[in-house]
């Protein structure tokens, strides 16, 4: 029989024995299981030390018995558990642990972010449902750190982002990483770069404030052979990044993919299983001083389509360094040793609020997904003002950022006027397509600048209808009084510098939307038959009159120069 009082744990093996002493005051508070109940049970075990702290840990069932109790002894003991000399001490004590019934019952992850409508982090958790709701993983709880209070937050830090709208982007970006899962959209990144000296970190550190303190980000470089494990640990969290210039390029073009990615890579050396799988979903914020273009540089890369949406890169050069307004401050490096100070003081207890906000909307995701539609048509980015699907995708990103934002303010969490949040994502949103310097998509603004040259190239390898082809491009036909060019795959692939065969589709529907090609028979190609050509009959048809007159180009380029 146990007994719990003030000074401790009590045993009384049989019934008319004395009581026996055998720890400091400790109970099982509750018992965790895993989202569907039948693994990864737990107890939540407090007690009392020897300085009569109280200390509370959730303990594994499987570590509480296995390898004779090893872990759960040192645990005990390194914390300060008062432990009685007498032989035999320990059977008992595991014995009262492991058969607690607690009413008490938890629902547990181990890993940070939404389980259900819930939500749980090494720090604090947001329960909303039946059950409460535990986090089960290693990581410490100073992981998520607080200091002050969401009203001084507002006032000494989120009041500084007003006529500042960079700082009011990157708290918006802040806001939007755990709203990515009612979205069901992947992970991705925001890279603010600017000249070196014009407080990039002080920006980051400021977004980092929503959830922890000044030690709430990492550097490139430092995650460079953990970055599997930091974006678990960030799940739905913000992931914050500095100095992107310190990394091997070779490292960040594949970290890009890796954050997007939210899995882990499958491990050779061992038999995986589902456990062994780790998955995340994150938002991560990103400075340096250089663009990704200029990064891959030396090893010869280019910026692939998807990295541009995957890596929203943000100038922040503004009027003093990243911000437009110093608020009484002198110089721009006042005013950034003033927001230091401000978030040593006032940080990590914004987020909390923001989940259990959340948390309490009925149908976020439909909210969500309506609000980001209507902000992004209010930009009037759309196919029909000829936005490519890149823009559109990275648009909806920004309006997102927006939306948070707006719905923050909305929430009384942001001491901001309301539209702020989405007046801050249109700022950064125009500067991304600024330096983008593009609607199109990036395959097909390529495909532009090649066209003029490929006009070049076609046009002094035609002939006319009744000549034995050969080497030559194709032919040139006259309908209606205008040229009409039947192009090979090859002389088509070549003259707009395609390098990949599976890239002529992508071209071709381009140019088919712009009327600049007609194909038949829902195929890339154009079926007819002309005399002195394949028998095949089938060519890459383009109307280059179309062409010269979109692009201003010499009209002589849309006639073909026959060979004499």
């Amino acid at each position: 029989m146990f007994e719990l009082r003030e000074t401790g744990l009590f045993y009384t093996p049989t019934a008319d024995s004395e009581p026996r002493f055998l720890c400091g005051p400790i109970q099982v508070l509750g018992i965790s299981r895993g989202d569907d109940g039948t693994k990864d049970y737990g107890l939540l075990v407090e007690w009392k030390n020897l300085d009569d702290i109280c200390i509370r840990k959730l303990i594994p069932r499987r570590r509480i018995m296995n390898d004779k109790s090893t872990f759960v002894k040192e645990l005990l003991l390194d914390t300060g558990l008062v432990i009685s000399s007498r032989k035999g001490v320990w059977e008992p004590i595991i014995s009262y642990l492991i058969k607690a019934r607690p009413e008490q019952r938890y629902k547990s992850s181990n890993q940070a972010g939404w389980l259900n409508n819930s939500f749980v982090t090494p720090s604090w958790c947001v329960s909303n449902g039946a059950e409460k709701v535990i986090y089960s993983g290693n990581k410490s709880n100073e992981f998520l750190s607080t200091s002050g209070t969401v009203s001084s937050w507002q006032k000494e830090v989120g009041s500084l982002c007003i006529n500042n709208p960079i700082l009011a982007f990157t708290v918006c970006v802040g806001l939007s990483a755990p709203l990515l899962h009612w979205l069901n959209w992947p992970s991705s990144g925001v890279h603010l770069f600017g000249k070196s000296k014009i407080s990039k970190t002080t920006i980051l550190i400021l977004a980092a404030s929503l959830y922890s303190g000044t030690n709430f980000y990492y550097t490139w470089r430092a995650t460079e052979n953990g970055l599997e494990a930091t974006a678990v640990e960030h799940n739905d969290l913000l992931l914050c990044l500095d100095e992107l210039h310190q990394a091997p390029p070779e490292v960040v073009d594949q970290s890009i993919y890796t954050l997007a990615n939210g899995l882990s890579k499958m491990r050779s050396n061992k038999t995986i299983t589902q456990d062994d799988i780790k998955n995340w979903r994150l938002l991560y914020l990103s400075t340096g001083e250089m663009g990704l273009e200029e990064k891959l540089a030396p090893i010869q890369k280019g910026v692939k389509a998807g990295q541009e949406i995957r890596f929203l890169e943000v100038p922040v050069q503004r009027k003093y360094g990243a911000y437009d307004e110093l608020y009484c401050h002198k110089t721009m490096n006042d005013f950034s040793d003033s927001i230091w100070k401000a978030v040593k003081e006032n940080h990590g207890t914004v987020m909390p609020k923001w989940i259990e906000y959340l948390s309490s909307i009925d149908d976020l995701s439909g909210l969500l997904a309506y609000r980001v539609h209507e902000l992004r048509d209010k930009w009037q980015i759309s196919r029909d003002n000829n936005h490519g699907s890149q823009v559109l995708e990275a648009a909806k990103r920004f309006a997102l950022f927006g939306v948070a934002g707006e719905i923050a303010i909305s929430a009384g969490l942001m001491p901001w006027p309301k539209g702020c949040g989405e007046h801050s994502a249109k700022v950064a949103f125009d500067s991304w397509l600024e330096m983008r310097g593009s609607s199109n998509d990036s395959e097909d603004e390529k495909l532009l600048k090649e066209i003029p040259t490929a006009l070049k190239r076609w046009r002094s390898k035609l002939l006319p209808e009744g000549q034995p082809l050969n080497d030559n491009f194709g032919y040139a036909l006259d309908l209606d009084g205008k040229q009409a060019w039947f192009l090979t795959r090859q002389a088509f692939q070549n003259g707009l510098g395609i390098r990949y065969k599976q890239h002529i589709s992508q071209a071709v529907k381009f140019m088919e939307e712009k009327s600049w090609m007609e194909t038949s028979e829902g195929r890339d190609t154009f079926k007819r038959v002309v005399d002195g050509g394949p028998k095949g009959g089938r060519y890459y048809k383009v109307i280059p009159h179309r062409i010269t007159e979109e692009l201003a180009l010499d009209e002589a380029l849309s006639r073909a120069a026959f060979p004499c």
